[in-house]
């Protein structure tokens, strides 16, 4: 049995309780996470001053027995979900950078479907600690070729980062939209033929049933409806709302995707309600 080793600094981790080592254990075999030497600073420069920095390396020591090209490949390719799922889970840009100076593999560009580094402040952590954090993103990757694919979580995935990187509510608001929009299609491909595919409300109640969630609360439907045919968050479907109550109903959707996400995923429970709506204080508004 032969051995390769591959090997990359990641941008943007922060697991809960910043552990100095942690495995991942994929069907590729065991990734090990390792705190990088200026962590402490690198993490206060990330929360604290909108930077990005390296926080972890990420490294595997595969296994192979026929073809060390296809070993290798396979590993390399589960670098995406693995990123996909600790930006996911701590709503943070994880990626690769550099590559360590051993590894078989060595990125020139990191490709299309990698998060790209950008700040992000604190995040948004779902997980308590860090065995939560492992356990979901083991899961997140091994349901990602299946049930991602179908889910079209990678998409997902990517405007999740792209919707909590907001500038405005707007943006938010257009982000998490776009989130709905694709959970909408996928819907559509899967629902029952009397679903209009024109329907947005609808598509949307048949994903919820797929998976037993209760319905998208309608105050996001109608300011959905209200900033894109009319321009502002408050209009004649969301009528006299403050920046209170709109931030309310965009912090309802997100908690309602993380719902969707988890029960496609097959992720199991959330480990604790994500979002709430102080996170959103002194957020831009432009259209109220």
């Amino acid at each position: 049995m032969e051995r390769f080793f591959i090997g990359h600094w990641l941008t943007n981790l922060i697991i809960p309780g910043d552990p100095d080592q942690l495995t991942i254990n994929t069907p590729a075999g065991s990734w090990e996470l390792r705190k990088a030497s200026g962590f402490n600073d690198g993490r206060a420069a990330i929360v604290n001053n909108g930077k990005t920095t390296e926080t972890y390396s990420i490294e595997l020591t595969g296994c192979y027995t026929s073809s060390r090209a296809v070993a290798v490949n396979a590993a390399s390719e589960e670098l995406i979900p693995i990123c996909l799922a600790a930006s996911y889970l701590t709503a943070l840009s994880v990626t690769p950078t550099k590559s360590l100076f051993s590894s078989e593999v060595k990125f020139i560009t990191v490709g299309h479907y990698f998060p790209r580094p950008r700040s992000m402040g604190p995040g948004f952590p779902v997980t308590n600690d860090t065995a939560e954090f492992a356990d979901l993103v083991e899961a997140f990757v091994r349901a990602y070729t299946i049930q991602g694919a179908v889910e079209k979580i990678r998409l997902i995935a990517h405007h999740f980062l792209d919707g909590l990187a907001f500038w405005s509510l707007e943006d938010l608001v257009l982000s998490t939209t776009t989130i709905l929009e694709v959970i909408a299609a996928t819907a559509n491909s899967l629902a029952r033929p009397n679903i209009p595919t024109n329907n947005f409300n609808l598509r949307v109640d048949f994903a919820a049933s797929r998976f037993n969630l209760p319905t998208l609360p309608s105050d996001f439907r109608n300011m959905r409806n209200d900033l894109i045919h009319q321009g502002t968050l408050s209009g004649t479907k969301f009528p006299n709302k403050d920046l209170t109550a709109c931030i309310a109903a965009v912090t309802e959707a997100l908690n309602w995707i993380d719902g969707y996400i988890f029960s496609a995923m097959q992720l199991g429970p959330i480990p604790s309600k994500r979002f709430a709506q102080k996170d959103f204080r002194g957020v831009n508004c432009f259209s109220l």
